[in-house]
C-alpha cells in the first residue's frame, strides 16, 4: 500500500486552544517560525533557550506579529541549556512545576561546529544535539504520558538531518567518547569534512532516540517522528564556534543573502517570487536552500496535523517535497532503508544515554 500523499499550508493547522507547546532553540530560526506557527493558532508556547536575553526578544518580535495577526499569543521563555545534562533536567523538574500538561514537544535545537575543548568527556555537538535532549525529554515523560492518558494525541518531534546519511548507519560511540589527537590545533576548514561525520552521528542519534521513543509510547497515544527541515538559510547553525574561515565566511553569505530575500506575505509562507533563494553546490548536485518558514514547515505540520493519527504517521522520517520550481507541497515520509530498522541499534543507544546521563548527574 502507498503512502498518502501529504501536504501542508499554515492554514490547516487545527486550533490548539488548551494545548501546551514546548520548543527548543525557538528564539531563532525554524524553532521560531515554529513557535509563531504554534502560537498563531492559539497553543501556550514555550521557547526553551539557553539566552534569557534573546528569548525575550524573540517573544517580543512574535508578540507583534500576532499582535498583527489580532492573537492574543501565550508565549513565555523556559531556560534550557543542553550543554549539560545537569542543567537540561534540572529545566525538565523546573518545567514540571509549571505545567500539568504537554500536548507538543519539539526537540529542534542544535549546533554545529563546536570545538572538543578539554572540558569536554564527551564530543560536545553529540552531547548538545542528542545528550542534552535525551536527559531532557525522558525527565518529561511522565507528564507526556499523563496528558496522553486524557487525549491519546501527544507529539514528540526530533528534528534531524540528512547529515545523518553522511555516516555509518551504526553509532561510533568510539569517536564520542575518544577526543581526537587535534582537537587543540586551530580550526581550520580541512576539519569541515570529519565535523560533518560527526555532526550526522548526532542526527543519527536524534532518528534512533525518535525511533525508540515511539517504540516505547505509541501504544499510549504518543506520536514521534524525525523531520529533516531541508536545506534551509537564516539559521544559526554552524556560526556558533564554528570552524575560523569557514564560520567567518558562511555567516556573511548567509546573512547577506537572507536580508536580500526578507520579504513576507500576509500568509508568512510566501515570498513574491520564490520560496527558495540561494544555489549552492552540493554533493549530489544543486540544493536549493529554503525561508525559514518554510524549513519550519514539516515539524508543525507532524505538531498539529490530524493526518498524524488519521495515516498511523509515527517512528518515521520525514524531509520536504517540492514540485518541478522547488516550490515547497509539503511533507513526505522518507524510507532510509533496512541498515536504519535495527531495532537493537535504538535500544543501545537508549540504554548508553541512559548511563551517560547517570554517570553526569552523580558527579
Amino acid at each position: 500500500m502507498s503512502s498518502p500523499t501529504l501536504s501542508f499550508s499554515p492554514s490547516d493547522i487545527p486550533d490548539l486552544t488548551g494545548k501546551v507547546a514546548l520548543v527548543t532553540g525557538a528564539n531563532v530560526g525554524i524553532g521560531f517560525e515554529t513557535a509563531y506557527f504554534l502560537a498563531s493558532h492559539n497553543a501556550t508556547v514555550y521557547l526553551a533557550c539557553r539566552s534569557e536575553s534573546r528569548a525575550l526578544s524573540a517573544i517580543d518580535i512574535l508578540q507583534s506579529r500576532l499582535k498583527a495577526a489580532k492573537v492574543d499569543a501565550k508565549l513565555y521563555y523556559h531556560n534550557l541549556d543542553l550543554g549539560s545534562i545537569k542543567t537540561a533536567k534540572s529545566s525538565a523538574d523546573d518545567f514540571l512545576t509549571k505545567e500539568t500538561r504537554l500536548d507538543i514537544l519539539i526537540a529542534n535545537a542544535g549546533v554545529l561546529g563546536n570545538q572538543w575543548t578539554p572540558e569536554w568527556e564527551y564530543e560536545p555537538m553529540f552531547y548538545t544535539n542528542h545528550l542534552g535532549h535525551f536527559a531532557f525529554v525522558t525527565t518529561l515523560l511522565p507528564l507526556i504520558e499523563k496528558t496522553a492518558s486524557l487525549t491519546h494525541d501527544v507529539r514528540i518531534v526530533c528534528t534531524t538531518s540528512k547529515a545523518l546519511t553522511m555516516t555509518s548507519p551504526t553509532i561510533d560511540y568510539n569517536s564520542i567518547t575518544e577526543r581526537p589527537k587535534d582537537a587543540d590545533e586551530p580550526r581550520h576548514i580541512g576539519q569541515f569534512a570529519t565535523s560533518m561525520k560527526v555532526y550526522g552521528q548526532g542526527k543519527l542519534a536524534n532518528l534512533y532516540f525518535a525511533k525508540e521513543l515511539d517504540r516505547r509510547y505509541r501504544e499510549k497515544g504518543v506520536w514521534v517522528n524525525a523531520p529533516h527541515p531541508g536545506w534551509v538559510g537564516g539559521t544559526e547553525l554552524g556560526l556558533h564556534e564554528a570552524f575560523d574561515m569557514f564560520g567567518f565566511i558562511t555567516k556573511r553569505i548567509v546573512n547577506f543573502l537572507h536580508n536580500w530575500v526578507a520579504m513576507k506575505t500576509a500568509d508568512g509562507m510566501r515570498p513574491r517570487t520564490f520560496d527558495l533563494y540561494v544555489l549552492l553546490l552540493k554533493d549530489e548536485g544543486m540544493v536549493l536552500m529554503q525561508k525559514l518558514c518554510l524549513g519550519a514547515a514539516t515539524q508543525t505540520y507532524l505538531a498539529t496535523s490530524p493526518h498524524v493519527p488519521e495515516y498511523g504517521i509515527h517512528g518515521q522520517y520525514l524531509m520536504p517535497r517540492k514540485n518541478w520550481l522547488w516550490r515547497y507541497q509539503g511533507p513526505q515520509v522518507v524510507n532510509l532503508g533496512a541498515p536504519y530498522q535495527n531495532e537493537e541499534e535504538w535500544s543501545k543507544l537508549w540504554q548508553w544515554s541512559e548511563e551517560v546521563v547517570k554517570k553526569e548527574l552523580a558527579k
